[in-house]
């Protein structure tokens, strides 16, 4: 994975997202103020109209109140009774006594603003205050006040009435009945209360004010009664039109309320003002932060990017790029110096590194040479001294000078094979050794071998079985590269097993298409420190394990190059004194296409 592909965010990206999640919080934490100052500011709003409600209404139950207390001592009064038996007696002669008049002068009240009213018990207006009102001998029995009352015989208060007998404008009526010994109406006193009188507005108008507030009387139904506002006290205003904050209390004197209102947007001055001047100062604040942060975050972020890039070009295996971040007098001037004396030192490695490589590859060069030559020159007279010791073996000779030549010959042809595997190997290392791949059938491969391995163990005390079914597929190989590689092994297995058996078996892998070899045998074993240098050139772990049982480990090294070759692997497993199985896997198909791992 490189730089590029790991660096999925930019470091420019999070600094714009950080920005973002800045302003998405303040933005929050204003919307959170803001609601918070509304809401208490609302509270106080409606506190206040609560008490201004309230306030109005105390004054309003003791308004009413002296009038209903002034109504109903009158009608208790010792002579209202006779008086009005008197006066309805009288009426037939048209003269009400003078005497009788004098009772009625308690029947002025600054309550009653619309006049007081005398009614009989058929609810005929009998007597009026001031006098000469035009109610006056007219019957309102079927006033619906009046007829509550005489039903009920209780006092009553209306609610919003509008034109009728008594009054053209806005009114509300109160009545009491005039009750006999017996517990009969006699008749009925009455207030008429005018809606749109001083004395009932200047109440009103007392706690209003010129930010919008208003203070209203509902009936029941509703209906305005009276506010401080005179177009809002019509009947026809049957509420505050728009959004208000409004606060409402009952009277205990009346089927009426106080309602105290006020706009929200005028409640809320203030606190709208507040809001817009701390908006505007969150947005100026906002553009200093810009103002100020904006060249310094690209500033800081353009040095990082140099960095990556520069580290891109290191990675890229490019060391002759110098790493500058420009004037800086911070961490990151230091931290691209240092990367620059890193980038300088890897340089100079690089080179030392370079030129002892190709120190080492004509080393090598010099040692193939050197190990041809010396194999070419070698192999002459060790053909000779084969020779020579098969045509020594036709002559009569002795006992002991046979067994002598028997010697000379095995040791020459040891030395011979010795340099063949030299020549092997430094084909191998140089990628000089050819490969002839060819359709092998493993049958025929492990037929061929036989004879050899017959030879090998002639003389000795060890068993050799062979397993190898008949219906194995055909391997596409080169057949010589894999006889040398069983023959290497089997030698090898008959070389550390003095006696005791070896098994050479040939199995299929179907689901991975290879054909495994596996040559096992019940010898010494090998140490498990030895284990992971089986394969190595010229293995020298343990001197004493090689100079006991011989060789300088060619042999299992050519089995593991000569494997690669062919796109296969060797394995080993191996237990002290149980013995060792190596395991050659080799692909059905050679695919000429694979590079072939053959380490030098």
């Amino acid at each position: 994975m490189t730089l590029s592909t790991a660096r999925r965010w930019s470091i420019r990206a999070k600094t714009v997202l950080l920005f973002a999640g800045y302003v998405l919080v303040l933005a929050a934490v204003y919307g959170a103020f803001t609601v918070s100052l509304v809401r208490r500011e609302e509270a106080r709003t409606q506190d206040r109209l609560q008490q201004t409600a309230g306030l109005v209404a105390a004054e309003l139950d003791a308004y009413l109140e002296s009038g209903r207390q002034r109504l109903a001592t009158v009608s208790r009064l010792p002579g209202m009774t006779y008086g009005l038996g008197t006066i309805q007696d009288a009426a037939d002669t048209g003269r009400i006594p003078p005497w009788t008049t004098l009772h009625y002068l308690f029947f002025k009240s600054p309550v009653f603003t619309g006049g007081t009213l005398l009614l009989d018990r058929r609810g005929k207006v009998l007597w009026t205050e001031p006098p000469g009102q035009p109610w006056i001998g007219q019957s309102l029995a079927t006033h619906p006040v009046i007829e509550h009352v005489y039903a009920d015989k209780r006092a009553f208060v209306s609610g919003l009435l509008g034109p009728d007998p008594l009054l053209d404008g806005s009114h509300a009526l109160l009545a009491t009945p005039v009750l006999n010994a017996a517990g009969d109406i006699d008749g009925v006193l009455a207030g008429v209360v005018d809606l749109s009188a001083p004395e009932l507005t200047k109440i009103l108008r007392a706690v209003a004010s010129s930010e919008g507030r208003f203070v209203e009387i509902v009936d029941s139904a509703g209906k305005v009664l009276a506010g401080g506002d005179a177009a809002r006290a019509a009947p026809a205003a049957t509420g505050p039109e728009g959004e208000w904050m409004v606060a409402t209390v009952p009277l205990t004197e009346a089927p009426w309320q106080v309602v105290a209102g006020q706009p929200r947007t005028l409640a809320l001055t203030e606190v709208r003002q507040s809001r817009q001047e701390l908006l505007w100062l969150g947005l100026g604040l906002l553009l200093i932060t810009l103002a100020v942060g904006a060249p310094l975050v690209n500033g800081f972020v353009r040095a990082i990017l140099r960095l990556t890039d520069a580290a891109e070009v290191m990675a890229g295996g490019d060391l002759s790029q110098p790493v500058d971040v420009g004037r800086r007098r911070d961490e990151l001037s230091t931290l691209a110096y240092a990367f620059d004396q890193m980038r300088q030192e890897l340089q100079r490695s690089r080179a030392a590194l370079e030129r002892r490589l190709e120190e080492r590859e004509e080393l090598i060069r010099l040692k193939e040479e050197f190990l041809a030559g010396i194999s070419h020159e070698l192999r002459t007279p060790l053909n000779a001294i084969i020779g020579y010791s098969d045509m020594l073996a036709d002559e009569p000779v002795s006992a002991e000078g046979r067994e002598y030549l028997s010697t000379v010959r095995g040791q020459a042809e040891h030395l011979y094979r010795m340099l063949a595997d030299l020549l092997t190997l430094s084909s191998l290392n140089t990628g000089a050794l050819p490969v002839e791949v060819s359709p092998v059938r493993v049958p025929t491969v492990i037929a061929r071998l036989q004879p050899l391995v017959d030879q090998l163990r002639a003389g000795g005390l060890v068993e050799v079985t062979w397993e190898c079914p008949p219906a194995l597929p055909t391997i596409e190989t080169d057949p010589l590269r894999l006889e040398q590689i069983l023959n290497h092994l089997i030698a090898n297995a008959l070389k550390f097993t003095p006696h005791g058996r070896v098994t050479v078996r040939a199995r299929e892998h179907p689901e991975r298409a290879t054909i495994a070899f596996e040559v096992s045998d019940t010898g010494i074993g090998i140490p498990p420190h030895q284990l992971p240098h089986v394969f190595d050139e010229f293995r020298q772990v343990d001197g004493s394990f090689t100079r006991r049982h011989g060789g300088v480990g060619l042999g299992l090294t050519l089995v593991r190059k000569l494997a690669e070759l062919l796109h296969g692997s060797v394995t080993v497993r191996s237990e002290p004194g149980v013995g060792s199985t190596f395991t050659v896997e080799l692909p059905q198909r050679f695919h000429a296409g694979a590079a072939a791992s053959v380490a030098a």
